[in-house]
């Protein structure tokens, strides 16, 4: 059986297409606008019944998701035919990077023990922005497992400043010594 073509080459002959037109932030718009249709259950449901022909899922696309760009429409009534309407969240996310390459942006995820406040955010993505020389897009999540301090993951790498992590590499260091 062939493979399915994967998110990222959607993605990139998308993003060709949407730059050719002048419309890669429009199409990223888009492709949110469908990415958050498709989270409700009962339209990707929908949109995955065998029984339902895909004209009658193409009319109700047209219908809850009036204002996509049509060649982004395409791209979705391509999905829905292929079987593939939960493939779209990966383009999504594989259109995103593209980008954020182009505005030589990266994005950062960063895990804190508490919320932290809009002073601390821009600090932090200061500090980042000036560590891999890009503009940063921060975004920031609680977990307070980690007691103290931060966890960062910016494109491959991980910044771990978490006391968390401190106190088992010392509790791995004393029982090393022993």
């Amino acid at each position: 059986m062939p493979r399915k073509p994967s998110a990222k080459r959607y993605a990139l002959a998308l993003y060709q297409l949407a730059q050719e037109m002048g419309q890669v932030d429009r199409w990223q718009a888009d492709l949110q606008t469908i990415d958050e249709a498709l989270q409700e259950r009962e339209f990707i449901v929908f949109l995955q019944m065998p029984k339902v022909n895909l004209s009658q899922k193409i009319d109700v696309i047209r219908e809850v998701l009036p204002a996509l760009d049509p060649l982004v429409y395409n791209l979705l009534a391509l999905l829905v035919s292929r079987g593939m309407a939960d493939t779209l969240t990966h383009v999504r996310e594989e259109y995103g990077k593209l980008l954020d390459n182009t505005y030589g942006r990266e994005r950062a995820y960063v895990v804190s023990a508490v919320p932290l406040e809009a002073v601390h955010q821009q600090r932090l993505t200061k500090f980042l922005s000036e560590l891999i020389d890009k503009e940063i897009e921060l975004t920031a999540t609680v977990d307070p497992n980690i007691i103290a301090g931060f966890v960062a993951r910016v494109g491959d790498r991980l910044i771990d400043g978490s006391t968390r992590t401190k106190l088992q590499d010392l509790k791995k260091s004393l029982a090393g010594a022993a």
